[in-house]
């Protein structure tokens, strides 16, 4: 029984803090996502939603002007 609690307990873990960015339509986010410099930095999760881990945000609001996108700061 502890054994099998023990392997549940391991199935799921919590990864940290990421920032969930929401695009105004799905074609800005695959641009975003293939872009070499902010693709690497994120991943899709949802068609028009980007996830960025908070290490990253820096480089990826800079790749972001690259492409002509600002990303305003959070309130």
């Amino acid at each position: 029984m502890l054994a099998d609690a023990a392997a549940r307990t391991e199935k799921v873990r919590d990864l940290g803090t990421s920032h969930v960015l929401e695009r105004v339509d799905e074609a800005q986010a695959v641009v975003i996502a293939s872009d070499r410099g902010a693709g690497a930095l994120c991943s899709r999760i949802g068609q028009q939603h980007l996830m960025v881990a908070p290490g990253d945000l820096p480089a990826f609001r800079v790749s972001l002007l690259k492409l002509g996108c600002v990303l305003p700061a959070r309130h």
